[in-house]
């Protein structure tokens, strides 16, 4: 398992340059990802792919998020990663 095993990262602008290397970085250490995009689609979806051969969870989803409506599409959908319908971190085990 890697250090942000069990953790949700959202990255925006994580379809190409930085951000798609941010977010695989974060897939690699073990996060689950969400792949922020404002136009493009297609590069955010191969972004995708990549982090799930780390075998974590992955997802894309499209949103400005200079604009407030917007933001608000970044929480319902990004709750497909969690079961709890919640991003948020996974309870400690309890020793």
């Amino acid at each position: 398992m890697g250090t942000l095993s069990g953790k949700t990262a959202l990255v925006t602008g994580s379809s190409r340059g930085i951000g798609k290397a941010i977010a695989e970085r974060f897939g690699k250490l073990g996060a689950d990802v969400v792949v922020n995009f404002s136009a493009r689609k297609e590069p955010a979806l191969t972004t995708v792919e990549a982090i799930e051969k780390s075998g974590v969870r992955a997802i894309a989803i499209q949103a400005d998020l200079a604009m407030v409506d917007d933001i608000a599409k970044t929480r319902p959908n990004a709750t497909d990663l969690t079961s709890s319908g919640r991003i948020r971190p996974k309870a400690k085990p309890s020793m």
